[in-house]
């Protein structure tokens, strides 16, 4: 669980370099993680949100402005 919510804090920060549209969304998401106390849907949803941000990131990487 730690393990995914630390991707998701750094999932966060790599964002940034592209856009801020996510961040603070992201960072409440965070901190709501910890302050709860988690069953399994909750990490099953975790686990989700962490891997469409990893989408996110990953589309955002590939992206190349040929005359942008």
């Amino acid at each position: 669980m730690k393990k995914l919510l630390r991707r998701y804090d750094e999932i966060k920060d790599e964002l940034m370099e592209f856009t801020d549209e996510f961040h603070d969304d992201m960072m409440y998401d965070i901190e709501g993680y910890y302050s709860e106390q988690l069953d399994d849907d909750d990490k099953a949803d975790l686990a989700k949100q962490v891997e469409a941000f990893e989408n996110i990131l990953k589309g955002y990487k590939a992206l190349n402005y040929k005359f942008g």
